[in-house]
């Protein structure tokens, strides 16, 4: 029966997978480029562009498609919200270029003044480095096309250089949100390069450095990257706002130990929160081991247990000086509340509008494992006892952060069992909850290999060794001594 129930949540799992993949292509890899296209096209009739040109940019447009395409499917942890943010800033994009190209100046230096460089940063902080990287071509040849698409060859070539060129250094020197100086470094470097890149397309003599020609161009791209700077700080609120994007700012915030949900884990469940705490530490390290999101998995395990702040007293870190309730229950009783603690998390994270990837975690953080106590307890009056009854609904984890919080949920509780374990103690209860992990099948659709798992256990060891370290042991005299020389 167990079997079952796991196979129809496994699939019901990788349907909704493919059904936000699906987002992705439509939203991302599709309306940008048609949206370009349908500008070509306008820009045809209006005479404004070549027949050559039309068939160029909808030849790039259906490429541009299919490698967007390629990307998504490469991507595992594509969401609706990415899809949203990354259609909305392309076609943004897009429609400040048909304005300026329109109501703007008729000079051949006006496309320097397009902020590609805030595309490029707004996917990577939204999607990641490598969807930036990727967008970004076809953002530039999209741009060079229809910007220049009336004029030379040649200067099509170089404003395409120049979008290219502009969007790579602000991606790779464009580091956190959470750092403004990081901000002022990159556009500094990129007014440096976008001067340079002028003066090299601009100025070919001497005489050259007394035309306006140049002075205005170089004017438009410094002009674009403070327009740049503006779009950067201004659209990640917006779209965090619109969407419930998860970003590294959103991650910052909900970080911060006086939010109202983590406050009242602190209050109503303080074993809970210290558990929490350990969990983010051990996990947040492994994630980066393997090049998972460390701040999304310490995140995550903050707010992993939120479901027990509704009965905390039936969960053993939160038994102070107080008899075990469950003494007194059926172990059926005990496993539901027990059970329910992942789903009631859920609905809680959900009422205070919690990012979806969050609240996934939360439920995944114990898949569909066994509540091995209470089923061997119940086992024990009852053989004919229903094993599926004593597991967790799930589903698995999906993720890489959520099958690392599966894991060092369950080493942190049973090392802290443990009274001064020793590292062979401790590499002992890591690698045989992995083992366990991975032969229930709890990590078959987190995309871990067999490799990460390696990692992931060598640096869970390292952590909880350094946690739980030999300590000297000083005489009671030696002590007290200590202590008044303190004083």
């Amino acid at each position: 029966m167990y079997e079952v129930e796991k196979n129809i949540t496994s699939s019901e799992a990788k349907d909704y997978s493919k059904g936000i993949k699906s987002y992705g292509v439509l939203l991302s890899a599709v309306v940008v480029p048609l949206i370009f296209l349908l500008a070509l096209i306008v820009e045809y009739f209006r005479v404004t562009i070549p027949l050559h040109v039309l068939f160029l940019g909808s030849f790039l447009a259906v490429v541009g498609i299919l490698v967007l395409r390629l990307e998504h499917d490469h991507m595992s942890g594509w969401t609706k919200q990415m899809a949203f943010s990354s259609a909305l800033v392309g076609t943004s994009l897009l429609i400040f270029m048909v304005l300026i190209n329109v109501f703007g100046p008729s000079v051949n230096s006006l496309f320097y003044l397009i902020p590609v460089a805030a595309y490029a940063v707004l996917m990577k902080e939204l999607v990641n480095e490598r969807y930036a990287l990727v967008a970004s071509v076809f953002m530039a040849l999209f741009g060079a096309i229809y910007m220049n698409g009336a004029t030379s060859d040649f200067l099509m070539f170089s404003a395409f250089i120049f979008f290219l060129i502009s969007q790579w250094t602000a991606v790779y020197l464009y580091q956190s949100i959470k750092d403004r100086a990081s901000l002022i470094k990159t556009s500094a470097v990129l007014i440096t390069v976008h001067l340079g890149f002028v003066i090299l397309q601009q100025v070919n003599a001497i005489n050259d450095l007394w035309s306006m020609n140049w002075v205005v161009a170089a004017l438009l791209s410094i002009s674009s990257i403070f327009i740049s700077a503006i779009l950067i700080f201004g659209v990640i609120p917006i779209i965090e706002a619109s969407f419930n994007t998860l970003t590294e700012t959103k991650l910052l915030n909900l970080s911060n130990p006086n939010h109202p949900l983590l406050r009242k884990i602190l209050v109503e469940a303080p074993g809970t929160y210290h558990h929490s705490v350990m969990v983010a530490n051990l996990s947040e390290s492994a994630s980066m081991a393997i090049g998972a999101n460390g701040l999304l998995a310490r995140v995550a395990s903050y707010y992993h247990d939120v479901g027990k702040s509704f009965r905390p007293k039936y969960f053993i870190e939160n038994q102070h000086n107080m008899k075990n309730p469950h003494d007194d229950m059926s172990p059926e009783d005990s496993a539901e509340i027990i059970l329910s603690h992942p789903s009631d998390g859920a609905k809680i994270l959900r009422n205070y509008d919690i990012p979806k990837e969050i609240i996934d975690i939360a439920e995944q953080h114990h898949g569909t494992t066994l509540l091995k106590f209470f089923y061997y307890k119940a086992k024990e009056t009852d053989p004919s006892v229903i094993e599926s009854s004593f597991r967790y609904t799930g589903p698995v984890p999906q993720s890489r952060e959520a099958a690392i919080i599966n894991i060092c949920d369950s080493v942190e509780a049973a090392v802290r069992s443990k009274e001064n374990p020793t590292n062979e103690e401790i590499q002992k209860i890591v690698r045989s909850i992995i083992h366990d992990r991975l032969t229930d099948g709890q990590l078959d659709e987190s995309s871990l290999t067999l490799k990460d798992l390696r990692e992931i256990e060598i640096d869970i060891c390292d952590m909880l060794k350094g946690i739980f370290h030999a300590r000297i042991e000083y005489p009671e005299e030696a002590t007290r001594e200590k202590v008044k020389e303190a004083h």
